[in-house]
């Protein structure tokens, strides 16, 4: 009990708070200070510690808080099928933050092994080396095992239509280290008040160039969005379907044709001369699609009347071996026209342990999440899918959240299709901050987005990456919007990393060329 005590005293664990802190600056709260004070709190500890163990355990502790309180909601998706699943409860809320942890832990010891070894000692030195650490280790995180690139901090400006129009060039990332300098700012005012040392010149210089900056980037988004750019002379309508089913009966054998029809007739209802295309949310459709099933034929009463409509959906897809038996089964989306499929897309980057087992040889004990007995299989990549009026690039789920390799560059689409199912994480945080990567992708990209959540929150964005319309959480209904023109490809959508790395390299090079100026000056 004493040593209990003498932790929850103790700095380690007023990081881990200080991790937690900073979930409250992404959705759905938006409250940026909580950010500020925790990056401040992080950055300050790591940069008095005296010994590798301790800074360590600094970024282990604050990479726990940060992801236990961003990524709990995992937890709830335990709870839908609760006697197979619960007793994963107690691992989901340790063992992920704590293995997640570990990029923090990287780097908290690269920023201590770099200031030390070329004795960086001026603020916004180090403010910048923290910054290039924290980007480097989140690019890290959205590609090592598979990737998992949530709550990056770039989100935290989702609040603002024109703050985060600069995505359009660097991306979430530069979103990101924009944000953490930003973040840093007050330690300035904090380490003058502790030390009673008078901030530099050089520092004051650097403070005021950020707020520049801070501003450059506002107004640069506010005169970047023009509406006259993306009407579409076409007049097309896209109609959102979100049917609203509870996870517990999407699959009960009583109710999932009630729920089928239910979309069916939703999709029918109102005027829908003018539709292009109906979407409805990942596996809307709760049976195999296939030519044999009698489904397709049902699914076609839904194909909007208008020249060349089609239902979007998702569904399974079956792949038989020669003998007969099923070989693979794919998450898939599938693009109906009056004639049948058009065309379906196989996701390609699925869940660990929702959607297949890695290594399941050696963990038989432990069975996917999703309904199934056998594991999915991983698609092609990114494809678009040309319908009769409109093309598409579909996303699912998970794949929103992966600020690369989400559309084919040699066939751009006219539209980003995000069809997913949030009913597994309840009333959580999860599904809002889904929300705010999907938004993200429609900026980096100049894409409209059409998002199709069962439960919500089902939304469409323009390629400015504002909200023309949307369906709250666990809210039954439809919304019919008019498809907007995309934008011309991006900078971010061309060269992905290229600007960052020409930035990063820059402020490397200028303060290495710091460093060497000093140095001769002073042996001189």
């Amino acid at each position: 009990m004493k040593k209990i005590l003498q932790f929850l005293k103790s700095k380690f664990s007023a990081v881990i708070l200080a991790g937690a802190l900073c979930n409250l600056s992404f959705a759905p709260i938006h409250f940026s200070p909580a950010a500020i004070i925790s990056l401040s709190v992080f950055y300050l500890l790591c940069d008095a510690a005296k010994s590798k163990k301790e800074i360590f355990w600094l970024g282990w502790c604050y990479g726990f808080g940060y992801f236990l309180a961003g990524v709990y909601w995992i937890s709830i998706s335990l709870l839908v099928d609760a006697a197979s699943f619960a007793w994963l409860i107690p691992f989901a809320l340790t063992l992920i933050p704590g293995v997640l942890a570990l990029y923090f832990v990287c780097l908290a010891l690269s920023f201590h092994f770099v200031i030390k070894k070329f004795h960086f000692k001026k603020n916004y030195e180090k403010f910048l080396i923290f910054a290039i650490f924290w980007v480097l280790f989140e690019i890290i995180r959205a590609y090592l095992f598979t990737g998992f690139p949530w709550n990056l901090l770039g989100y935290i400006w989702s609040f603002s239509d024109s703050l985060t129009q600069i995505a359009s060039i660097f991306g979430v990332w530069g979103l990101s280290f924009f944000a953490v300098l930003v973040c840093l700012l007050p330690t300035l005012f904090i380490t003058l008040s502790l030390s009673k040392v008078v901030i530099s010149r050089a520092d004051k210089i650097f403070a005021a160039s950020v707020v520049f900056l801070l501003l450059i980037s506002f107004l640069f988004g506010y005169f970047r969005i023009n509406d006259a750019k993306i009407v579409n002379e076409k007049n097309l309508k896209i109609r959102l379907v979100q049917g609203n089913i509870k996870q517990e009966m999407k699959w009960d054998e009583q109710e999932k044709y009630k729920n089928f029809l239910k979309h069916i007739l939703m999709s029918n209802s109102g005027d829908t001369r003018e539709i292009a295309a109906t979407i409805w949310s990942e596996t809307s459709v709760p049976y195999t699609i296939d030519d044999t099933s009698g489904i397709i034929e049902k699914l076609q009463i839904a194909v909007p009347n208008s020249q060349g409509g089609t239902l979007i959906s998702g569904g399974l897809r079956l792949k038989f071996a020669p003998d007969g038996n099923i070989e693979n089964v794919f998450n898939s989306v599938f693009v109906f026209g009056n004639n049948g499929v058009i065309d379906s897309y196989d996701k390609h980057h699925l869940v660990p342990f929702g959607e297949y087992v890695p290594l399941q040889e050696y963990l038989p004990f432990i069975h996917k999440i999703t309904n199934g007995a056998i594991g999915f299989s991983k698609g092609e990549g990114p494809k678009t899918i040309h319908g009769n009026l409109i093309s598409i690039s579909p996303l699912l789920c998970y794949e929103v959240i992966f600020p690369t390799n989400i559309i084919d560059k040699n066939d751009r689409p006219d539209l980003l299709v995000n069809l997913t199912n949030d009913a597994w994480f309840g009333n959580s945080t999860g599904p809002y901050q889904h929300f705010d990567m999907a938004k993200m992708r429609a900026i980096e990209y100049g894409i409209p987005l059409a998002r199709v959540a069962n439960t919500g929150i089902t939304a469409f964005f323009d390629p400015y990456g504002r909200v023309i319309k949307k369906i709250n959480l666990n809210q039954e209904g439809i919304i019919d919007v008019d498809l907007v023109k995309n934008l011309e490809p991006t900078i971010y959508s061309h060269y992905c990393f290229a600007p960052l790395i020409l930035l990063v390299s820059f402020l490397l090079l200028f303060l290495f060329r710091q460093k060497n100026v000093i140095r001769q000056n002073y042996t001189s």
